[in-house]
Order: C-alpha cells, then sequence, then structure tokens
C-alpha cells in the first residue's frame, strides 16, 4: 500500500537521523532510544497496522489532498516523527497511525 510504504520509509528516515545524532554524540541515549522505537514502529506498520485506522488514514489524506490542506500535515507529521522520545511517543504502528489521523483532523480543524 502506498501511503503504508511511504510512512515507513519517513519513520526510518526519522531513525536515521536519530542514529546519526547518536553518531556524533555517543552519549545521547535518547536519541538512540527514539532511533529504536522509530524502527520498531516502522517494522510494525510493515507486518500490517490495523486495516480500518489505515483506511481512515487514507481517507483524512486524501481529504486534506483535496482540500490543499496535506502539506500542513506532512510538516505536522513531519513534526511528530522528530519529537518521538522527545516529548511524543506511539508504542505501536497502530498507535503511529492514530496520532496521524489526530494531526490530520487537527490540520483540518476537526481535532
Amino acid at each position: 500500500m502506498e501511503a503504508d510504504d511511504r510512512e515507513i520509509r519517513e519513520l526510518e528516515r526519522a531513525a536515521e537521523w536519530r542514529l546519526r545524532k547518536v553518531d556524533a554524540n555517543p552519549a545521547d541515549e535518547r536519541s538512540a532510544r527514539a532511533a529504536a522505537q522509530l524502527f520498531k514502529l516502522a517494522e510494525d506498520l510493515r507486518r500490517g497496522a490495523d486495516e480500518k485506522l489505515l483506511y481512515e488514514y487514507r481517507c483524512v489524506c486524501n481529504w486534506l489532498s483535496e482540500s490543499d490542506g496535506i502539506s500542513d500535515f506532512v510538516l505536522r507529521a513531519e513534526d511528530y516523527r522528530a519529537m518521538v522520545g522527545f516529548g511524543e511517543w506511539a508504542e505501536t504502528g497502530d498507535d503511529y497511525v492514530r496520532a496521524l489521523i489526530g494531526l490530520a483532523r487537527e490540520t483540518f480543524g476537526m481535532g
């Protein structure tokens, strides 16, 4: 599924960014934990998130695309991934998708 693959890639990119922070400062344990969690979330999505959640996520994203709100949402989702382990957290891939749905709804003024 295209949206799922995109989210997996974005999670992995955020994890790799956190690992570069660890490379620059090996004492940065928070970034190391955040990177591990981001990789875990990507793997959860790869194994398959709840189909109803994914359907809702796709619908909200399609709605945002049609209303020109998708670029704002993309920036908010990027900020969310950057903050995992630093004030934000998702335990599972499903929790991550729920968080994205919430951000998407807030972006459109529904949250």
